[in-house]
């Protein structure tokens, strides 16, 4: 899996976008809890309860609070 670090302008930790084999990204807050994922193959953003947020990647907005989950 491979690991992206998601860091604001002051250089403090948003989140993490871990990426798996088959293009899936899991997005984590800054202590590695999941908050959403985006599913390719789908085209689809959910939450970390399964629900579709948007169409397209969309996971950023989970940690700059534009979802409320």
């Amino acid at each position: 899996m491979k690991r992206r670090i998601l860091k604001n302008v002051r250089g403090q930790t948003l989140g993490y976008l871990d990426t798996d084999d088959q293009g899936r990204i899991w997005d984590k807050d800054p202590h590695g809890r999941l908050v959403g994922r985006y599913d390719p193959k789908d085209d689809l953003t959910l939450n970390v309860r399964g629900e579709i947020k948007t169409h397209g990647n969309s996971l950023s907005s989970f940690l700059t609070g534009k979802f409320k989950d």
